[in-house]
């Protein structure tokens, strides 16, 4: 089992959910982040929705994350979840598990809705996930009960996952 994740990376997607293509630096925008544990480290996923259609983060869970947690996770998980149909039934269940937030645009400015739920050990700064939407800069952050872990999610996540770190939930 996974006992320490030592940084995170950007995760990037396949269509439709495509993140990758380079933009310009000042072009802002709105979308939705998670960030999640893998078996090697902590990643941050997203997605800009000047590139990708709106969706919420359950939709984003189902879409992208899972897909990407169960690949990842299914050798770690393999005695409990002999396969990978078997551990994405258990984790679908599970999208607010994780820390996560949203970015919308406000008048001329950017708000950052999360649920103050990032840790140090997750390797993910509020100026990283400001870079990813192009925000730096026009951005403020506002704490969004909505968009905090719910505790009975995390707790099971954690469970069937193994890990030992911990962060904030309701």
């Amino acid at each position: 089992k996974v006992s320490h994740f030592s940084s995170a990376t950007r995760r990037t997607f396949r269509p439709p959910l495509t993140i990758n293509t380079p933009m310009p630096k000042t072009a802002g925008s709105e979308g939705i982040f998670y960030v999640v544990p893998f078996p090697i480290e902590w990643c941050r996923m997203s997605v800009r929705f000047d590139r990708c259609p709106e969706l919420g983060h359950p939709d984003f869970w189902e879409a992208d994350i899972l897909k990407s947690l169960v690949k990842d996770w299914h050798l770690e998980t393999y005695e409990e979840y002999p396969t990978r149909e078997l551990l994405h039934a258990a984790l679908l269940p599970l999208a607010y598990a994780c820390p996560r937030g949203r970015v919308a645009k406000v008048g001329k400015r950017f708000k950052v809705y999360h649920g103050n739920d990032l840790k140090p050990f997750m390797k993910t700064s509020r100026r990283d996930i400001e870079t990813e939407f192009g925000i730096v800069g026009q951005a403020s952050w506002e704490f969004d009960d909505h968009e905090r872990c719910q505790q009975l999610d995390k707790d099971e996540f954690r469970r069937m996952l193994g890990i030992n770190e911990d962060w904030d939930a309701v």
